[in-house]
């Protein structure tokens, strides 16, 4: 694979360091190159900083060689976006490679490759040292390609899973979730935020309005009372004043006038309907 020049799209993407832990041990377990992608087809983490191969070399080499490689990366790329799948192929110049999409919140944040391969032991040409380099490359038996094809699935999975992998645009989003997960309840305030990720108040509260579609006190307040169902349904006997306090409530009264205003029932009757073992109802109309 070859990489592009890198551009604004492919500055956005951000890595988290266990991406670079998970390719080289993947790259270390196969024996082969194992590369991250941007969704732009800049590289940016390679498995065991892996260079090219003498045979990729020899290719790209010659007149229009590495053209060709770019122009089969971007295809096969594109074929794997609208496969939303793993994609097995041939290069131009006779090795296997396999390249994946990962989606992060349902956007391509990149993709991952592995190449070059053979699956036999010659490659038809006329070109002696052309064969030799083929040669040198690591050969995967169809048993073992399998192995490592649902492996790779595994892999792309966990990363689009824990996110290790995510758009600039979708960073701010990402880091307000987690701070509000972190700290929502404690005493806490917007300009508290704002300062810990680094952002103005006022930014924050037009990115909140724009892609939550609601405020800072809005947004902590339903975390909290998820915060509250959750504490009834580990501890069913839980008091309201513990539900209140555990979830970041400093006054149980106003906690349970919010919670009836929400959820259409008083906090004990909630509560009473998870000790029956029913599923609460919606808020009434």
């Amino acid at each position: 694979m070859c990489a592009g020049k890198k551009n604004k799209s492919a500055l956005e993407l951000i890595l988290s360091d266990e991406v670079q832990s998970l390719l080289d041990n993947f790259a270390a377990l196969i024996d082969a190159r194992v590369t991250f992608f941007g969704p732009d087809g800049t590289r940016m983490r390679r498995g065991k900083e892996m260079c090219n191969s003498d045979f990729c070399r020899h290719i790209q080499s010659c007149p229009g060689g590495l053209a060709r490689c770019q122009k089969m990366d971007l295809l096969k790329q594109q074929e794997a976006i609208r496969k939303r799948d793993v994609i097995l192929y041939r290069c131009h110049a006779g090795a296997h490679e396999i390249v994946a999409p990962v989606f992060i919140h349902g956007k391509c944040a990149g993709f991952l490759m592995i190449g070059q391969f053979r699956v036999d032991d010659m490659l038809p040409s006329k070109d002696a040292l052309l064969d030799s380099f083929y040669c040198q490359l690591p050969k995967f038996t169809q048993e073992k390609l399998t192995a490592i094809t649902g492996s790779f699935r595994t892999l792309i999975d966990y990363i689009s899973i824990r996110e290790l992998a995510v758009l600039q645009s979708d960073r701010l989003r990402l880091d307000i979730d987690r701070y509000i997960s972190q700290h929502g309840h404690e005493d806490i305030k917007l300009p508290d935020m704002a300062k810990k990720l680094g952002r103005s108040v006022s930014s924050i509260s037009q990115f909140l309005r724009r892609n939550y579609g609601t405020g800072f006190k809005e947004l902590l307040i339903n975390h909290r009372l998820r915060l509250a169902e959750s504490f009834w349904k580990s501890n069913p006997e839980g008091t309201v004043a513990e539900a209140a306090f555990a979830s970041g409530f400093q006054d149980q009264f106003y906690f349970s006038r919010l919670f009836r205003s929400r959820k259409g029932m008083t906090p004990g009757e909630y509560r009473e309907h998870l000790r029956s073992g029913e599923i609460p109802s919606s808020p009434r109309k």
